[in-house]
């Protein structure tokens, strides 16, 4: 199975039914693995390097992005152990104002969960860059950035939610700081390993975390645009640590936008230990 891209698509590119991945039925139901983080905190590197993981140790698949259909489809008994999908929303509450499957998860007590946080002025900044540089790309068609309602609204929200991940407690959920888990991947593989109770080898621990450092990611990102002009259709956002340094909403916002993120997010910036 090609590991950076575990949920691959038919010959007509349509994306795959249950039974394309050889989801075979039997066993218990599985626990799997939510990947929660807000944009920009490099969650989806998370979601690959756990995806990785599972698939290393024969424990289990990546599923991507949270959908419904895919926690009905795969919440079943089978031979994995674990299923590894990307959330965003806390589903322990529900699914948009509807019931979901991740409730029933969470309450069989099938559930482990990976959170990403990172300092919000960052978290703006890196997408104020991100939003730059895709408006120079024709093949983007973007509006104007609203920083104001993207910290006053957007974030308390995203915030919020994630808090709520992490307020499950240590036994199911591993919390890791995008300042220190950037850099070292390979602490972060055993950290991940250790938290689902699987145990990897060395030389596989530092395969699994040169395939997400910078140089690594920027490759791949490079050679799946060079061959058919998209990123991947699975993870939309090719898992990637970029403008990933810390601190640089020092020198790219102003006093007035550092002083609207803060007032807006002070009390989950002070928890964390981000003011």
């Amino acid at each position: 199975m090609d590991r950076h891209n575990s949920i691959r698509k038919d010959r007509k590119g349509r994306n795959p039914k249950p039974n394309v991945l050889k989801f075979k039925a039997g066993g218990k139901k599985p626990t799997w693995v939510f990947v929660a983080g807000t944009y920009r905190t490099a969650s989806t590197t998370q979601y690959c390097i756990a995806r990785d993981i599972v698939e290393e140790t024969h424990s289990g698949i990546g599923v991507g992005y949270h959908q419904e259909s895919k926690l009905r489809d795969f919440d079943v008994p089978s031979p994995h152990r674990y299923v590894v999908c990307k959330v965003f929303e806390f589903l322990p509450n529900g699914f948009q104002g509807q019931p979901s499957v991740g409730q029933i998860i969470y309450q069989e007590e099938r559930l482990r969960v990976l959170a990403t946080i990172r300092d919000p002025r960052d978290i703006i900044t890196s997408m104020q860059e991100r939003h730059k540089r895709q408006m120079e790309d024709p093949r983007h068609m973007r509006g104007p950035f609203d920083f104001e309602e993207r910290v006053t609204v957007d974030f308390p929200r995203w915030l919020g939610q994630l808090e709520d991940w992490i307020n499950l407690g240590p036994e199911i959920t591993l919390t890791s700081r995008y300042e220190e888990f950037t850099q070292d991947l390979v602490g972060e593989v055993r950290r991940i390993s250790r938290h689902l109770g699987l145990l990897l080898e060395d030389k596989n621990v530092r395969k699994i975390a040169l395939r997400y450092t910078t140089d690594a990611i920027q490759e791949r990102k490079l050679r799946k645009r060079k061959a058919s002009q998209k990123e991947d259709p699975w993870l939309p956002s090719i898992p990637g640590i970029l403008f990933g340094k810390s601190g640089t909403y020092q020198d790219r916002l102003t006093p007035k936008e550092i002083e609207l993120v803060e007032k807006a997010n002070g009390e989950w910036m002070r928890k964390f230990g981000y003011l």
